[in-house]
């Protein structure tokens, strides 16, 4: 049985409505955990350079080993900030796009294709270079076991 336009209005904004609560939540929970990923792989590889440079012993024997391990984490851990900053600048632009008049008209609903090509590609992005960030803790973990073997 097809809605009657009211009906269908209705719809529309009920989806509108849930359209612009859940942009909020994801937007939060992502600044959230994002922000908390980030500083961890910021602090685990930052700490690791002045622990080890603040030992004479270390930082002869060890820090050389995993030196750029750890700088290479810290820059994919930057990376990684930088590329979800851009995500959730494309997030703001696509869902500040979205107007109340797509519950009356066709024509307004927000273009899904373009935007979420790049939000998409920049979320993937992101993800890859904080695991390449948590992978350099471990290759600088492995380098400092096999070079103690």
């Amino acid at each position: 049985m097809p809605l009657t336009r009211d009906e269908a209005i209705e719809v529309r904004r009920l989806h509108y409505e849930e359209h612009r609560k859940d942009a909020h939540h994801a937007m939060q929970l992502n600044a959230d955990y994002g922000k908390w990923l980030i500083a961890s792989l910021l602090l685990v590889h930052g700490a690791a350079i002045a622990f080890l440079a603040q030992n004479d012993r270390l930082s002869k024997s060890v820090l050389p080993l995993v030196f750029w391990w750890h700088v290479t984490g810290l820059i994919t851990a930057l990376t990684c900030g930088f590329i979800v900053w851009i995500n959730w600048s494309l997030h703001g632009r696509f869902h500040g796009s979205v107007s109340p008049q797509m519950i009356y008209d066709d024509t307004q609903w927000p273009d899904y294709d373009g935007p979420a090509r790049w939000i998409n590609r920049t979320h993937w992005l992101a993800i890859a270079m904080g695991l390449a960030s948590a992978m350099c803790i471990l290759g600088a973990a492995v380098t400092v076991y096999t070079r103690a073997i």
